[in-house]
Parts: C-alpha cells; sequence; structure tokens
C-alpha cells in the first residue's frame, strides 16, 4: 500500500525534465520536420528537411550526436544538425555543449547545433548556433 502511495505521487517539474525520453523530445523540437526516416544503410534519421538531417540526444552523448549527424549528412545530401538536450544548463550540459562546439569549430563542419532546455517548448526557442 506505501508503495503504491509513492508511485502516485506527482512529479515535480525538475523530475519530469528526467522523465522525458528523447523520443519525446524529438517529438517537440522536430515538429514540422519527417521524423524516423530509415535511409538505405539502415539508420534512422531522428528529423529531416529539405535542407538538414539532424540528431537528438542528451548532452552526455554529443559525440555520438555529431557522428551520427555527419553521416546522416553524407547519405541524404543535407546538412548535418545535432539537438542536444540539456536537463540542466548549468554543469555538465554546458560543458558537453562546449565540447561539441569546439569540434565543430575545430573541423570548421559545416553543422547546426541547438541547445535545448527541457522548458523550451519549439525547437525556435532553442539555443541555435550555425558552422
Amino acid at each position: 500500500m506505501i508503495a503504491l502511495a509513492l508511485t502516485a505521487a506527482p512529479l515535480v517539474p525538475s523530475q519530469l525534465a528526467f522523465a522525458m525520453t528523447e523520443s519525446d523530445y524529438r517529438d517537440r523540437f522536430c515538429a514540422g520536420m519527417e521524423t524516423e526516416i530509415v535511409l538505405p544503410n539502415g539508420t534512422r534519421v531522428d528529423c529531416m528537411n529539405s535542407e538538414i538531417a539532424v540528431e537528438v540526444d542528451f548532452s552526455s552523448k554529443w559525440g555520438e550526436g555529431i557522428g551520427q549527424a555527419l553521416s546522416y549528412a553524407a547519405t541524404t545530401g543535407r546538412r548535418p544538425g545535432v539537438i542536444l538536450i540539456c536537463r540542466n544548463k548549468q554543469g555538465s550540459c554546458l560543458r558537453h555543449s562546449l565540447l561539441l562546439e569546439e569540434a565543430a569549430a575545430h573541423w570548421k563542419l559545416p553543422i547546426t547545433i541547438w541547445l535545448c532546455l527541457p522548458t523550451d517548448g519549439a525547437l525556435a526557442q532553442c539555443s541555435r548556433k550555425d558552422y
């Protein structure tokens, strides 16, 4: 009975950010784009429009995200993009975004990077940087 009461407790906003999955954020931030496109090589683009192929990842997976975006771009002929989901703008999230930005700048990658917070309601509200 006690366990049931604990699991039924409402989540506070900071807990909601951790309860959401990458798919939940993909659906929010990729609104208006095609999603989950399977490419001929078997990979799956999170979202894409006529200009950009985008990987959506939590900030801790920044390295994986940049690699996937570059692969999608090579296969589709579109510009690569990464949406980094920051559950915590301070600390590790900021460090992850700086690492991704450093790699993009060093290698002069033609990539777009968005830094999105759980409170951002749409991609247009996220911080955007084009390289």
